[in-house]
């Protein structure tokens, strides 16, 4: 399959997930969501497969991992502040929505900590760069 073809697909393919998803909403019928979003995420890895061309170059994956750790370094601190500023705003009265806001956001931060952490020694280990 050629690139031009890929990206047609792909469009469509999009088309097809944001209608059923939009028309199980509508029907309220959660199912028929998820359904959609699985097929068309397996279709996508099934055709992506059989893409001839270079999808992806180093370059490409250089500039997407160096955004990822940017917009990373930016959110997780900002979510941890809201988190905080939320939290103690709000510290007399422990159960209402601002207060239970503030501890998700929390989890939320440490969650991606924690995932973040696991991946980085993964690769440091993956590719051999040892800190000695």
């Amino acid at each position: 399959m050629s690139y031009k073809n890929f990206r047609i697909v792909k469009f469509l393919m999009a088309m097809f997930i944001a209608i059923t998803v939009s028309m199980a909403v509508s029907i309220e019928n959660i199912y028929l969501a998820l359904s959609a979003v699985i097929i068309g995420m397996i279709s996508m890895f099934l055709i992506k497969r059989n893409v001839k061309e270079v999808l992806v170059d180093e370059m490409v994956q250089s500039i997407a991992g160096k955004s990822a750790l940017m917009a990373y370094s930016i959110v997780i601190p900002v979510l941890a502040a809201l988190s905080l500023i939320l939290m103690f705003s709000d510290l007399s009265n422990r159960g209402s929505e601002t207060y239970n806001l503030a501890i998700n956001l929390s989890y939320i931060v440490l969650f991606n900590m924690a995932v973040y952490s696991l991946f980085y020694y993964y690769y440091q280990r993956k590719y051999g760069r040892d800190n000695k």
